[in-house]
């Protein structure tokens, strides 16, 4: 358990190092459009930050919707018939036959 608390608090700290940054940069735009309260100049950002947060929340959570793709069709060329699906393991002498085949074309 204090492993786990640990690695937790370890874990905000790098966000919150990471997020500073961003988050002063907020407070300087707030003040320049008029927001002087000490309380507001936080308060601004801290809804800025949240509401991007939400948004990315609703996105995630979002169904999306996966097209029906056509299944592919077989193509097919000039030099030999199509066949059906190739299989992945081919025995010894399947890969020998096709070997042959594969000379033979070359010497002709």
């Amino acid at each position: 358990m204090i492993r786990s608390g640990l690695a937790t608090g370890i874990l905000v700290a790098a966000l919150f190092f990471q997020i500073l940054p961003f988050f002063l940069l907020m407070v300087v735009m707030a003040y320049a459009m008029g927001v002087t309260g000490g309380a507001m100049l936080v308060i601004v950002p801290v809804l800025l930050f949240a509401m991007i947060f939400a948004a990315c929340g609703l996105v995630s959570k979002r169904k999306q919707r996966v097209p029906d793709w056509p299944p592919p069709r077989i193509r097919r060329t000039d030099d030999r018939p199509v066949r059906g699906p190739v299989p992945l393991l081919k025995t010894k002498a399947e890969r020998y036959q096709d070997l042959k085949e594969v000379l033979v074309r070359v010497w002709r």
